[in-house]
């Protein structure tokens, strides 16, 4: 893994392959210096010890170049808050269209903006 290239987005950052993720994090494993490594392959400390974590957490598919792992309690808090605010806004729709039809039967005119 000495000749390594590296695809380069457009705006200017470096986008790792599985497989160079993978090398790098085996060579880490099998007792090479983090430090070593980071000068060899120009990349930050914290860059290598997350390839690590998310390899250990959410295995090669985590790994994948711009996939991001999620935690399940976080995935499932964010579908519960979903949850409520969709029902918030049926309720919120459901007032609105009340509104209306309350002004439509009065004869009056909705303010700007409903």
């Amino acid at each position: 893994m000495d000749e390594m290239h590296v695809a380069v987005t457009k705006g200017g950052k470096r986008k790792w392959s599985l497989e160079q993720k993978m090398g790098i994090i085996g060579e880490l494993n099998s007792g090479v210096d983090a430090a070593e490594l980071c000068r060899k392959y120009n990349i930050h400390a914290q860059m290598l010890y997350k390839w690590r974590r998310t390899l250990e957490s959410g295995g090669k598919e985590g790994l994948k170049a711009g996939s991001e792992i999620v935690a399940k309690g976080q995935y499932q808090a964010a579908l519960k808050k979903i949850d409520e605010l969709e029902r918030a806004l049926g309720r919120k729709t459901l007032e609105l269209d009340i509104l209306k039809k309350s002004f439509e039967l009065k004869g009056l005119k909705l303010p700007e903006g409903i």
